[in-house]
């Protein structure tokens, strides 16, 4: 062995963390002249964290369940709130789609693929959780958090589908079941947001959801958080949520960041 190669240390390995310490003055240097801004106000931040602490505290978070119909408030799950005939057991709207902080960062998030802004805003998903007490009396292996998909062809085109993102995060946070791949998307459906009339909304999402075969034993007496990140007039939701009702499902969550 050549003397001077350290013993377990290959020219490969040297060459890989000299690589890595360019990338770190790379960084640097980006930090140092061109530092991270806040994607509202321009203020700097840190890294990876696309909105200053005082823009994160300006979106406000509701402390409360609805029911998707009636919108009565819901604190006891384990009692009967209402007599509507719904879909969704209970609806978490957690914040405001009137904020304008909220609403650009739903923008970027969603059509410009700013995909940091998945932890701010599952952030507050995760605190609206927390501040409903939502899993005060439920086992969590009970729950399955499955995010509305999007048809293939639409998510390949975007990259990527931001329901998932967020529902991964809080999944992931809540150390829940995590289940992306039970609820398909078999339609791809114009956009509601080009439809205005509601039944003309509900006939555009008619049957363009199944579940996939392997997955009907999973959902069997579950509770489960659907995730979308906005709830227009609530007609996706509603054929999402009955579809998986075919399969004897306990409850469903709904859980979006705002009312479009």
């Amino acid at each position: 062995m050549p003397h001077h190669v350290k013993r377990g240390d290959s020219p490969v390995k040297r060459g890989h963390r000299f690589f890595n310490f360019l990338i770190f003055i790379w960084n640097f240097f980006l930090d140092i002249f061109f530092p991270w801004q806040c994607l509202n106000c321009k203020k700097e931040i840190s890294r990876f964290y696309p909105l200053c602490k005082k823009c994160q505290a300006s979106i406000p978070v509701s402390y409360s369940f609805i029911c998707p119909v009636c919108k009565k408030r819901i604190i006891n799950f384990s009692k009967r709130y209402c007599s509507c005939k719904t879909n969704v057991n209970a609806l978490g709207m957690v914040s405001f789609y009137e904020n304008s902080i909220l609403k650009k960062s739903l923008h970027l998030f969603k059509y410009q693929r700013i995909i940091f802004l998945q932890k701010p805003l599952s952030d507050l998903m995760i605190k609206f959780l927390k501040e409903t007490n939502f899993f005060s009396g439920i086992n969590k292996e009970n729950i399955l958090v499955i995010p509305i998909p999007l048809h293939k062809r639409k998510r390949n085109h975007r990259g990527f589908n931001q329901s998932e993102l967020l529902a991964k995060a809080v999944a992931s946070h809540f150390s829940l079941n995590y289940h992306p791949e039970i609820l398909l998307r078999i339609k791809n459906n114009p956009p509601q947001v080009k439809i205005n009339n509601f039944s003309e909304r509900e006939k555009n999402v008619k049957d363009i959801f199944q579940i996939s075969d392997d997955s009907l034993n999973i959902i069997e007496n579950k509770w489960i958080i659907l995730i979308d990140d906005v709830y227009t007039s609530g007609a996706t939701m509603q054929e999402a949520a009955r579809v998986l009702k075919k399969f004897k499902v306990k409850k469903i969550i709904g859980l979006v960041l705002a009312k479009g």
